[in-house]
């Protein structure tokens, strides 16, 4: 490892709760102020602060990483806000390791904060503009297809049954229950609850997603010289690493995570890991949906590909497993405000550690762990690895989280004392939030026009002819739908254009029940992958018609069901829909039943 040592030698976190009464400032104030007061430090110890907070629609402030900055202890100092989606809380601890790493500062503090039930009527709105915009938001996407899409693969590829999944989310929120921070911890919660909740866009159902929450986490970095001062027991980073997966995501292998296995090699390479399965006793990957911690464990090389599951239901990622994985309840049980909790992941290593995480502590002394979180459209890996020299303190993790707000008066003018129970922020019911003072209704007459470029607008005019078009890269021999005018694993021009037949192939699908805003739809969609025939690396989105949802599968062909030609406006709604493909006839039996029938 290059640079100098960095150590984590405090941490803090707010309550994760559903609608904080605090604003964002306030909740960063809090995680940042519990943090200084975990590691007895003040302020003007702190040389610079780096943020991360998810996107600024969520709460409709432009540049939020400035307007946060007062109440993460920024004024005056130097301070940077990174934003990597759901990646962002590890990576932002990567981010105030290499500002220590690099000398330009001896101690840092880190904050990530987030306030999702601001967006109305429901923060899935803050994605919408995620996916592509020529070729996918024309199609009306929901974020749940993508996952949906994804987990839908990795069930198929590896022949996984929706109860091997859901074990995890019962594991998570079962160890989150003994979560002085939870919002979603439930001690008694089974395998048949999980599969008996709405389905929301199969195979996810409501229990496999961690809901949105607010909250944020605060963690203190410091130099190796400043670290042997300011504690005992330094937790230190031995690895960082990160990656970036093409945004053409309908492209990947979604049954592996190869991003998160890019960045895991990385930090384990700089942290001299060459068996992780032997050499990391605890694990906190990026659980906000069940799948997705079996996912990153084998992403993360913990267990092979499509092992995941089968080690989970032997108990070996259990808190007292052979290899413990989101003792802390992770994102499902523990709450889900989008950057905190990544941050939220290097914390519970920090306290797991150094023995502080309470009642979730997982047994023996655990000295190396690794933290991972995961963002956009399947795409960003993050991962840190750390290490404690074997100093332990024996605490019980809950002093690391803030005391209660004040209370606010009532009507009286007379002080309303909160539950002595509650921790950190407070939240608001349904009502409270919908008539509160702060509630502001704005419409916006923005509005966008793309150019669609020399590949997708030679596409475009394709499908308006009905024709499919790809283009091709001698370099790699990969045949591109959506086309594109470079290629971008080998960084050069695509090198030719091809017309190819409007048949293929379903890669994955999802049977989504709800809009993004979670009302539920009269009639399912059926969004999919679809391939094209002699096209490579997967396919492009699109839905499916002339089906029913129970006789869609994994593999089946399709072809492209166009619009009137006179209905064609050059866009991805030329094609109406993929319908199944009959099969081609054999000719050798169509001749001999019809000679049967010649008199």
């Amino acid at each position: 490892m290059t640079g100098r040592r960095v150590a984590v030698v405090g941490a803090g976190m707010t309550r994760f709760v559903r609608r904080a009464q605090e604003t964002g400032k306030e909740l960063a104030f809090q995680a940042s102020r519990a943090a200084l007061d975990a590691a007895e430090m003040t302020l003007d110890q702190v040389d610079a602060v780096c943020l991360t907070s998810a996107p600024d629609a969520f709460d409709g402030v432009h540049r939020k990483g400035d307007y946060l900055s007062d109440g993460a202890g920024g004024w005056s100092k130097p301070f940077i806000r990174t934003y990597v989606g759901g990646g962002s809380g590890v990576f932002t601890a990567i981010q105030g390791w290499y500002t220590v790493a690099s000398g330009q500062a001896d101690v840092v503090l880190c904050v990530a904060e987030e306030k999702m039930s601001s967006c109305q009527p429901h923060p899935q709105g803050a994605f919408l503009t995620i996916f592509d915009n020529i070729l996918e938001r024309p199609l009306g996407p929901n974020l749940l297809w993508i996952f949906a899409l994804e987990m839908n693969r990795y069930m198929e590829r590896y022949g996984l049954e929706k109860r091997d999944i859901a074990a995890v989310a019962v594991k998570n929120k079962r160890n989150a229950a003994d979560h002085p921070a939870a919002l979603l911890g439930q001690a008694d919660i089974s395998v048949d609850d999980v599969l008996a909740s709405d389905v929301l866009a199969w195979p996810v159902q409501r229990l496999d997603v961690s809901p949105i929450s607010d909250g944020a986490v605060a963690i203190i970095m410091a130099s190796e010289d400043a670290a042997r001062r300011l504690t005992a027991a330094p937790v230190w980073i031995d690895g960082v690493g990160w990656n970036l997966d093409s945004t053409y995501w309908t492209n990947r292998d979604l049954s592996y995570p190869e991003y998160v296995e890019n960045a895991a090699r990385m930090a384990y390479g700089m942290a001299g890991i060459t068996e992780p399965r032997k050499q990391i006793h605890v694990a906190e990957p990026y659980d906000p949906f069940d799948y997705k911690e079996l996912h990153h464990l084998e992403g993360l090389l913990l267990f092979d590909k499509g092992k995941a599951p089968e080690a989970a239901a032997a108990g070996v990622t259990a808190r007292d497993g052979d290899l413990p994985c989101c003792p802390s309840g992770g994102l499902l049980g523990v709450g889900n405000p989008i950057a905190a909790a990544g941050l939220m992941k290097i914390a519970e290593l920090f306290w797991q550690l150094r023995g502080e995480a309470g009642a979730r502590q997982v047994p023996g002394t655990p000295e190396r762990g690794v933290a991972q979180a995961w963002g956009d459209l399947m795409q960003v890996g993050t991962v840190v690895v750390m290490g404690a020299d074997g100093v332990v303190l024996r605490g019980s993790g809950v002093a690391a989280i803030p005391r209660p707000s004040p209370p606010r008066a009532d009507l009286s003018g007379q002080p309303a004392a909160p539950p002595t129970s509650m921790l950190g922020p407070t939240s608001l019911s349904d009502a409270q939030f919908r008539s509160a003072a702060g509630a502001v209704d704005t419409p916006l007459d923005v509005r966008y026009a793309w150019d669609p470029g020399d590949a997708i607008g030679a596409f475009l005019d394709g499908l308006r002819d009905g024709r499919i078009l790809a283009t091709t890269c001698a370099s790699c021999g990969r045949t591109l739908v959506p086309p594109r005018a470079f290629c971008e694993r080998c960084f050069r021009s695509t090198d030719a254009w091809m017309e190819l037949a409007a048949i293929g192939t379903v890669e994955t699908f999802s049977i989504c029940h709800v809009t993004w805003d979670m009302r539920p739809l009269d009639e399912p969609e059926l969004p999919a992958v679809i391939r094209i025939d002699r096209s490579s690396d997967g396919g492009f989105l699109h839905k499916l018609g002339e089906v029913a949802p129970d006789d869609v599968r994994i593999g089946m062909a399709v072809e492209a069901v166009w619009r009137p030609l006179d209905d064609r406006t050059g866009s991805i709604l030329d094609i109406a829909y993929f319908r199944p493909r009959a099969p081609v006839p054999d000719r050798e039996l169509v001749a001999a039943a019809a000679a049967e029938m010649t008199p």
